[in-house]
C-alpha cells in the first residue's frame, strides 16, 4: 500500500473506531490539591509561556496526526486556523509521504500558509533519519513547512505490527546527534502512544535534543489501529491484540523523563482529553501538554469552529484548575508541586524509585 493510502486509512480508523487505551489512562491517579481560600479567579490566570523563543497563549500543542493525503489538506488547514486563533503550536503528521511524492507536500504546506506566525512542528519517523539520506530527509521536511522545530517520532511497536513497517532503529542515536549538530532548528523526539522511560530519556538527552514528547499509553493506540488494518485471523491481528496494553502510561512517563533529564523540555501527551488533564501534565513536570485525537474528531464534527471551541474549553479548564490551586500563572503552578499520586501511578513511582529524584 502506498504511504498516502496508508495515511488515509489511519485517519478513517481513528475517526470511526475505538482506538484508545482508556483503561491505561492514569490521569485519575493524579489529584491536584484544592485551595479553598484561593484569591485567584480563572479570568485572572495567565497561561502564556515561551515556546522556543515564541510566546504562546497556553502550554497546549495540537499534536501531529495527519498529512500525506489530499484529503488531509483541509484537516491541516482547519487545525492551523484554530491554532492561529488561540496562538498555540501545531504539530504536523509524518511527512514521509511528501518525501516519496513531492506533490503531497502541499497537504502540509497548507498549515504554514494559513498560520504564518505560530510555531510549526515538522515530523519524520526515526527510520527515515538513519542512513545516508537521513540528514537530507530531515532538512527537506523542515524547509517544506518552514518549521520552527523538527519532531522525530519513535514508533517501534507500530512498525513491528504495520505490514509495511521497518522494525530496526539501529544507528538512531548517532543520527539524532547529527541532526542536532547540523540543522538550523531544534530537534525534539516523541513517542506515539507507548511512552518514554527514564533510561531512554537519558540516552536521548545525551544526543543534544531540545525536548521529549512522552506520548504515553492511555490515548490513541497505534497497535490497535494497525490491528484493524491487518487481516482478521492473521498473526499480525493477534500480535496487535496482545500488545495493545504495552507501554508506559503518560503520567508515569512524564515523571520518568523528569527524573532522568535536566536540559530538555517535556511535552506531556497521550490520553490528554481536557484542560484538567493538561494541567496535571504541567504539575507533574511537563512544560507543555499535547493532544491529537480530540481535535481530529472535532474537525469531523464541525471543522475549524469545532476545533476552536474545544481549544477554548481546554483553556478555561486549565485556568480553572490553576485558580482552584491558588496559582495565577504557569511558573507559580509548577513551582508549588501541590498534587498527590494514588493507585497504580503511586505504585509505579515508588517501585521505580522516582521519589529519590525529588518528585
Amino acid at each position: 500500500m502506498k504511504t498516502s493510502e496508508r495515511k488515509l486509512s489511519h485517519l478513517l480508523i481513528a475517526k470511526e473506531k475505538e482506538v484508545e487505551s482508556k483503561e491505561w489512562n492514569w490521569f485519575e491517579d493524579v489529584i491536584l490539591l484544592h485551595s479553598a481560600t484561593s484569591e485567584v479567579a480563572p479570568e485572572d490566570v495567565k497561561l502564556s509561556v515561551d515556546f522556543l523563543g515564541k510566546e504562546i497563549s497556553a502550554p497546549i500543542i495540537i499534536e501531529g496526526m495527519t498529512g500525506g493525503h489530499e484529503k488531509a489538506r483541509e484537516i491541516n488547514k482547519a487545525l492551523a486556523e484554530a491554532a492561529r486563533e488561540i496562538g498555540i503550536p501545531l504539530g504536523l503528521g509524518s511527512q514521509r509521504a511528501a518525501l516519496e511524492d513531492p506533490s503531497l507536500s502541499s497537504t502540509f504546506k497548507a498549515a504554514r500558509e494559513i498560520a504564518p506566525e505560530i510555531p510549526i512542528i515538522a515530523n519524520l519517523g526515526a527510520s527515515h533519519i538513519i542512513g545516508a539520506s537521513g540528514f537530507e530527509n530531515a532538512s527537506r521536511v523542515v524547509s517544506m513547512v518552514e518549521a520552527d522545530v523538527l519532531a522525530i517520532h519513535l514508533n517501534l511497536l507500530q512498525e513491528i505490527i504495520q505490514p509495511e513497517g521497518s522494525s530496526s532503529f539501529k544507528g538512531l542515536l548517532d543520527a539524532l546527534t547529527n541532526l542536532v549538530d547540523g540543522l538550523d532548528v531544534p530537534v525534539i523526539v516523541k513517542e506515539i502512544g507507548v511512552g518514554i522511560s527514564k533510561e531512554t530519556a537519558a540516552l536521548l538527552e545525551a544526543t543534544g535534543i531540545a525536548g521529549i514528547d512522552v506520548a504515553g499509553l492511555g490515548g490513541t493506540n497505534w497497535a490497535i489501529i494497525e490491528g484493524y488494518r491487518s487481516k482478521e485471523g492473521s498473526i499480525m491481528r493477534a500480535l496487535a491484540e496482545t500488545f495493545k496494553s504495552w507501554g508506559i502510561p503518560t503520567p508515569a512517563s512524564i515523571i520518568e523523563v523528569g527524573a532522568a533529564t535536566e536540559n530538555v523540555f517535556i511535552i506531556g501527551s497521550g490520553g490528554v482529553r481536557s484542560g484538567l488533564d493538561a494541567s496535571k501534565c504541567i504539575a507533574l513536570g511537563a512544560e507543555y501538554s499535547g493532544a491529537a485525537l480530540p481535535f481530529l474528531r472535532a474537525y469531523y464534527e464541525g471543522g475549524s469552529p469545532a476545533i476552536l471551541r474545544l481549544l477554548n474549553q481546554f483553556v478555561i479548564e486549565m485556568k480553572t484548575a490553576l485558580a482552584l490551586s491558588g496559582a495565577s500563572d504557569i511558573p507559580q503552578f509548577k513551582a508549588r508541586k501541590r498534587y498527590l499520586l494514588k493507585g497504580r501511578l503511586l505504585e509505579w513511582v515508588m517501585y521505580r524509585g522516582l521519589f529519590e529524584r525529588g518528585v
